[in-house]
């Protein structure tokens, strides 16, 4: 008896559902090109920032740490903790997988899962097969990097006072994020996001703490007491 399965998890398949992702992406990583031009990276280590890491949140709030002249300790776990949620996405998505994934594939597969592309392929019945989940994850990856590349080279012939102004696109990043959990948890999101602000101005302006680390300890701080808080508040529920 055939496979209930009638829609083959092709390669090709992966690429048509990410070539959206791929659209989106472009312009964004563009954006990120046109700030590591503004840091004074020259286009192939802008490049590599793409390529090696791959995370757009990340990869803003890192530059605008070595913008604050942040150090590397302070860069590493700034980028470490809101990466995070990478980890339980990729072993959600591991359980959608076919059998055999392994080794070097399984990492692979790994360094491509973004928001956007777990947010399609869980969309999808399992099992995944890992020649769907390349070609989703290569459309992908390919605009992030690519965008990277032009938005550098745009840069080139762009005034210094809009390479200036593209630095507004780290807040704009960091916006989608937020309104995508103030839409699933509420105004206690809003709360958790201002005091962590608060605390971070506080302890720059007040005790005048590097960057990083001031943003590290007031994440971690309203972290852990907002976790604690939306418990709470969905156990009332």
């Amino acid at each position: 008896m055939e496979s209930e399965q009638t829609v083959p998890y092709t390669f090709a398949k992966g690429c048509k559902e990410g070539f959206p992702i791929f659209v989106g992406y472009f312009p964004t990583a563009m954006a990120f090109g046109l700030v590591c031009r503004d840091l004074g990276l020259r286009i192939w280590e802008a490049v590599l920032f793409s390529i090696t890491n791959f995370a757009g949140s990340g990869q803003f709030l890192a530059a605008n740490l070595m913008k604050g002249s942040a150090i590397l300790a302070e860069i590493f776990v700034s980028v470490l903790l809101i990466n995070l949620r990478y980890s339980f996405m990729g072993a959600e998505l591991s359980r959608k997988w076919e059998k055999g994934i392994h080794g070097w594939r399984r990492m692979l597969l790994a360094h491509g899962t973004t928001d956007e592309v777990f947010s399609v392929a869980v969309l999808n019945r399992s099992p995944l097969s890992k020649q769907y989940l390349a070609g989703l994850e290569l459309t992908a990856y390919l605009g992030w990097v690519s965008g990277t590349a032009v938005g550098f080279l745009v840069g080139m012939i762009l005034p210094s006072e809009l390479q200036l102004a593209v630095g507004v696109t780290l807040y704009a990043m960091f916006s989608a994020l937020l309104s995508q959990e103030f839409r699933q948890k509420g105004f206690a999101v809003l709360a958790i996001s201002g005091s962590s602000a608060a605390l971070n101005s506080l302890f720059i302006i007040v005790f005048d703490w590097a960057v990083g680390w001031s943003f590290v300890v007031s994440m971690l701080l309203t972290s852990f007491l907002g976790s604690l808080f939306i418990s709470e508040a969905e156990e009332v529920v």
